[in-house]
């Protein structure tokens, strides 16, 4: 699912910084690297022990153009995981033992102020967007899904960013708890957004998403919500005199129906999730 976009929430920042010229496509643009480590991740079905622990490694970019944005991610992980896919109903159940996968999405968006030429601000909403998403991984549910909707850039004070995305999502070769090829339509709303603030001379920035996934009978998925939230203080700033380059915080990764995927047993019953991570990134 559509993970928040970390460095887009700080764009207002780091645009300053990046090297856009008048009358150039690209207007800003930022890196970054992240290390994530965390525990109580849910291993689904035959959990017989807590504590599941992870590491992620993720390399992030993130761009304004002229005519709209760029977000990509990729993540290698490393978990302390076994899958299991398929389902006893069709014969298709395996073990699948993994325990590093990798994960990414690519999302474009285009302004449609940009394209028709018509000034779409209205109000609090700054613009409007078609929004598109790339999903895949080979782990997890390994998913190769395609999201295609509306994006609304919203003007809220005190807030660095905050976008809602609503998409119609084509969910592909989903193995996970399913058949072997289970393909089928769902909608998601996903909300993420940025706010700094500051204690004392210390500056500090909560940012995070949330998706809301509808059912999909056709892939044998319910209703899912999932959101990470974290907390950075900006270490760089106090350490090295260099701002909103490196930060240190906590990451609250949180699922209801994780991946929306069912029980191998058959029953309607989900996994939730409450993982806590430290997490340190650098931008450049």
């Amino acid at each position: 699912m559509n993970r928040f976009v970390t460095t887009l929430m700080l764009a207002g920042g780091l645009a300053s910084s990046a090297q856009a010229m008048a009358g150039d496509m690209l207007q800003w643009q930022d890196n970054s690297l992240t290390y994530l480590y965390g525990e109580n991740f849910q291993r689904m079905n035959f959990n017989d022990e807590e504590q599941r622990t992870q590491t992620t490694f993720t390399f992030e970019h993130a761009s304004g153009w002229a005519w709209g944005d760029v977000f990509y991610f990729l993540d290698y992980i490393r978990a302390d995981n076994s899958q299991y896919r398929g389902s006893f109903d069709n014969g298709t159940f395996r073990q699948h033992e993994k325990n590093s996968f990798y994960y990414m999405e690519f999302s474009p968006r285009v302004s449609l102020s940009w394209l028709t030429g018509q000034n779409l601000a209205a109000g609090p909403i700054k613009d409007v967007k078609a929004a598109f998403t790339l999903e895949k991984g080979d782990g997890g549910p390994g998913t190769e899904n395609y999201l295609y909707g509306i994006g609304l850039d919203w003007n809220v004070p005190g807030f660095a960013f905050l976008q809602t995305n609503l998409y119609q999502v084509k969910i592909n070769n989903q193995v996970f708890f399913a058949d072997s090829n289970s393909n089928g339509y769902a909608t998601q709303l996903t909300v993420a957004g940025a706010y700094p603030f500051a204690v004392g001379d210390q500056d500090f920035v909560v940012d995070g998403f949330v998706d809301w996934r509808s059912p999909s009978d056709e892939a044998n998925t319910q209703t899912s919500v999932g959101s990470s939230i974290q907390i950075k203080w900006d270490a760089g700033k106090e350490f090295f005199g260099e701002g909103r380059k490196l930060y240190v915080g906590t990451e609250l990764n949180m699922w209801h129906n994780k991946y929306g995927v069912k029980p191998i047993d058959g029953s309607t019953d989900g996994f939730d999730q409450t993982a806590v991570q430290a997490i340190v990134k650098y931008h450049f």
